[in-house]
C-alpha cells in the first residue's frame, strides 16, 4: 500500500501545485509537517481535476516536451527542442479527501502479470500492471454512472461504459506548439485538444516524476481516465486519442466539453 500523503504529492506533480487537504489542516500535527507556502488556496474537486491538470500543462516543460515527442511521431519527423518557458507559479490547492478518494477502489497492480485480455467500453483494456492505483470518488459526481461499467467486473465490457485511457498531454501545451509550428492542410493528423493513450507503456513515457517529501523515494504519476467514444478521435494506429477542443472555446463551454468527454477515476503511482 502507498501512503495517502504520497498521493497528495502526486496530485501536486500533475497540477504544478502544492496540495493539502481539509483533513490535514484540521490536524495541527499534520498541518505543521505540511511543506507548502502560505497564500490563497484553490479548492480542487474531482470534476475540475482534468481541467486543472491541462491548465497546469501550459507552463510545464515536461508536458510540452511530451507533446513535441507526440508531434514528431504523428508527423514522422525528428523531435525538435521546445522553447524555454518561464518558471511556473505553483498553485496552493486543497481537497476534501473524503470527497476525492474512494479507497474501496484502490488496487495494487505492482506485482500483477496479465494472463487474460480485458475489455472496457468495447476497447482492449491494458491494465496498469506495475502501478498502484488510488481510486477516485467519481460515483454520482456526473449525471449517471453507466460510463464506469458495473462494480463487479470480469474481462468483458458492460453496456454503455466508456473505454480506458491514460493521460498524456493537454490542450494548453498543444495549443502553443500547434500555433507556432503547425500548418493545416492535406497532411493534417492532429489538432488542439486533450491527448491520452490506451497504452499504459506509452503513457509511461510521458508520466510526470516527483521525489516524495514523505519517504524520499522517486515516483511516476499518471491519471487513469474513461473516454467518451462519441467525442474521441484516434491517431497513429489507435495509439493516441484526442478529445478535440476548438480554439476560442469559452471557459464554461470548455469545462462542459471536458466533463462530457473525459473523466478521471484513478491516480496511478509507480516507484522509479
Amino acid at each position: 500500500m502507498v501512503d495517502r500523503n504520497i498521493a497528495l504529492e502526486a496530485l501536486g506533480a500533475l497540477c504544478n501545485g502544492n496540495v493539502t487537504s481539509v483533513q490535514k489542516q484540521s490536524s495541527p500535527a499534520a498541518f505543521a509537517r505540511a511543506s507548502f507556502p502560505a497564500g490563497i488556496q484553490q479548492q480542487l474537486s474531482i470534476n475540475l481535476l482534468v481541467s486543472t491538470i491541462t491548465d497546469a500543462d501550459e507552463t510545464s516543460p515536461a508536458s510540452r516536451s511530451s507533446f513535441y515527442h507526440i508531434k514528431s511521431i504523428l508527423e514522422s519527423c525528428p523531435a525538435a527542442d521546445f522553447p524555454a518557458l518561464d518558471e511556473p507559479v505553483l498553485k496552493n490547492l486543497i481537497i476534501d479527501e473524503d470527497e476525492f478518494f474512494a479507497p474501496q477502489y484502490d488496487y495494487d497492480f505492482t506485482k500483477l502479470t496479465e494472463t487474460e485480455t480485458y475489455w472496457r467500453g468495447g476497447e482492449k483494456y491494458e491494465r496498469p500492471c506495475g502501478w498502484y492505483r488510488f481510486g477516485l470518488k467519481v460515483l454520482d459526481k456526473y449525471c449517471e454512472n453507466t460510463w464506469l461499467g458495473t462494480v463487479y467486473r470480469g474481462t468483458q465490457s458492460s453496456p454503455g461504459e466508456w473505454p480506458v485511457s491514460y493521460h498524456g498531454t493537454s490542450k494548453q501545451g498543444a495549443e502553443g506548439i500547434i500555433g507556432d509550428h503547425y500548418q493545416p492542410g492535406p497532411g493534417q493528423v492532429y489538432g488542439r485538444g486533450i491527448y491520452s493513450t490506451p497504452d499504459i507503456s506509452e503513457a509511461n513515457r510521458y508520466a510526470k516524476t516527483f521525489t516524495s517529501g514523505t519517504n524520499g523515494k522517486k515516483y511516476k504519476v499518471i491519471l487513469q481516465n474513461r473516454i467518451n467514444p462519441k467525442y474521441r478521435k484516434k491517431y497513429y494506429n489507435d495509439r493516441y486519442w484526442l478529445v478535440p477542443i476548438p480554439k476560442g472555446t469559452s471557459d464554461a463551454a470548455e469545462q462542459e466539453m471536458v466533463n462530457r468527454a473525459i473523466r478521471p477515476y484513478g491516480l496511478l503511482l509507480r516507484e522509479v
